[in-house]
């Protein structure tokens, strides 16, 4: 019976894992099996009391809804916690973007809908430093804890949101122009296959997109461990094949300062970080 239990679990999707205070010990540490039961521990600073403990964040109560619009372009934040709402921070960052879910769109505002957490997203804060005229859609789907060869199965929720996401948006002509990827820490060690996944995930969600986006990778690998130089390199080579650029974003040179647990990103870390992905687009954008 136990055996049967056993296998259910380590066959069963992490998405459908509840948590409880021992999960991430259970799942984690005992069954050395990627659960994500810590992130989803980590309680909300801009609505303390809710208790949103699921794999996406889809609570509406506090979000303005609007019309989508036309004619736009569209953004897709995603990757692991640091893309997600892991991030600590109190500021509210005003500003006129979007973010989709569920077949409508809302006030791009912490925490992101569509992105796994409570707390805080780099969302907000790389919309109000964008200078560009458009108003662009947002689309967050950023996990805790998910490895690259998760993220890349075909058919999986991973990919098939996004997809979902960018089919609805394209039915009025909206179009995806920049693909965000903050991810590495949970291949932090593991990276012999991480370009070949990344391709076929990256591929998969864009391919219906008349133009392949402008891809925007980090090199990150650091969460409570040393950083991977070498999945460092494996980022950067995906920055150059897919954009001709010689550098990409950094975030594995912002430590303990910038991290309010050795791995998620605090209010200076969250500035650093969106500072350098704005100016990134608003270069582009004014070309």
């Amino acid at each position: 019976m136990f055996l049967t239990f056993l296998f259910f679990i380590l066959t069963t999707h992490k998405s459908n894992i509840i948590c409880s205070k021992y999960g991430d010990f259970v799942f984690d540490k005992l069954l050395n099996f990627s659960s994500d039961c810590y992130e989803r521990s980590l309680k909300g600073v801009i609505y303390p009391l809710e208790k949103f403990l699921g794999p996406r964040y889809n609570v509406v109560k506090n979000k303005k809804s609007f019309k989508c619009p036309s004619n736009s372009p569209i953004i897709i934040l995603t990757g692991q916690s640091n893309a997600a709402n892991f991030l600590r921070n109190y500021k509210e960052f005003s500003n006129y973007h979007f973010n989709y879910f569920d077949g409508n769109c809302y006030e791009l505002s912490s925490p992101t809908l569509g992105a796994e957490g409570e707390m805080s997203s780099l969302a907000p804060a790389i919309a109000k430093k964008i200078i560009s005229k458009d108003k662009f859609i947002f689309i967050t789907s950023g996990r805790g804890g998910i490895p690259i060869q998760d993220a890349s199965i075909i058919g999986d929720n991973f990919i098939k949101y996004n997809i979902d996401a960018l089919n609805f948006l394209k039915t009025n002509q909206n179009f995806l122009k920049y693909f965000i990827w903050i991810h590495g820490e949970a291949n932090n060690g593991n990276s012999s296959d991480y370009m070949t996944k990344f391709e076929r995930m990256f591929k998969h969600i864009t391919k219906t997109n008349q133009n392949v986006p402008f891809l925007i990778i980090t090199e990150t690998s650091v969460c409570n461990n040393s950083r991977d130089k070498k999945l460092n390199t494996i980022q950067k080579k995906i920055s150059k094949k897919y954009t001709n650029l010689s550098t990409n974003i950094q975030t594995d040179d912002l430590l303990t300062e910038y991290r309010y647990d050795n791995c998620h990103f605090n209010e200076m870390g969250i500035d650093k970080i969106s500072d350098r992905i704005s100016k990134l687009i608003n270069d582009l954008e004014s070309e």
